[in-house]
């Protein structure tokens, strides 16, 4: 039983250093969790990288937002038949040298299996109450794999005291909250409308600039 345990295992989660794999997490929907990982691929090809996304939630937001996009790049494949180990070889095939994995909410198995295929995994939150008693579960699975991971505070309040609140609660779970969070801005809406992103709709805009301040805080961390 042990062996076939791990033969399913091994077939199920990608294992491959060459290639970094950035798994975005919640348990709530709502959070924007697909805009993140647009937004870190674009990101990503900003920087040089040849970035590729996989949409693992049966919404297809991912997939809706490639159908519209002008560009090629960054490729947007969704799971269909495959499992996100096929996923990621495939698009390793390709060429991609970095993967943003869009994960469903409510879906644990998917969860662990694109947090245990993954390098570095991103939790996404809002600042509420409501949104930050999820956190917990998805916390729980990711120290339990020993990924390398971080909170990420997104569509926020400008100046609320909600968010200094929302960064307290977040400390008990001792994983590095990045310092820059997430405006809920309407240019990212608006960019999605049109297959963007909110740094190539308005480079030098509010959301453009948090974008890039949350990348370099991943490079700085060396988690990127």
């Amino acid at each position: 039983m042990s062996i076939l345990v791990y033969k399913y295992t091994h077939f199920l989660v990608y294992k491959d250093n060459r290639m970094m794999v950035i798994a975005i997490l919640a348990q709530k929907g709502g959070v924007g969790k697909s805009m993140l990982a647009r937004s870190l691929a674009v990101q990503g090809l900003m920087d040089g990288r040849k970035a590729a996304l996989i949409d693992t939630d049966p919404q297809g937001t991912v997939m809706a937002w490639g159908k519209r996009r002008k560009l090629d790049a960054p490729a947007v494949m969704g799971l269909g038949t495959h499992t996100i180990a096929q996923a990621l070889a495939e698009l390793q095939r390709q060429g991609a040298e970095m993967v943003v994995i869009d994960t469903p909410p409510h879906s644990q198995p998917i969860i662990n299996l694109a947090t245990a295929s993954s390098g570095l995994a991103l939790i996404v939150t809002g600042p509420y109450p409501e949104d930050l008693e999820q956190v917990g579960a998805v916390t729980a699975i990711v120290k339990n794999l020993g990924k390398p991971s971080a909170i990420i505070l997104n569509k926020t309040p400008t100046r609320s005291h909600a968010l200094t609140l929302a960064r307290s609660a977040l400390a008990t779970f001792a994983m590095p909250i990045c310092p820059t969070a997430i405006t809920q801005l309407v240019t990212h809406p608006y960019a999605s409308a049109t297959g963007q992103t909110a740094q190539e709709r308005e480079p030098s805009g509010k959301a453009a600039a948090e974008l890039g301040e949350l990348w370099q805080w991943l490079a700085q961390q060396r988690m990127i």
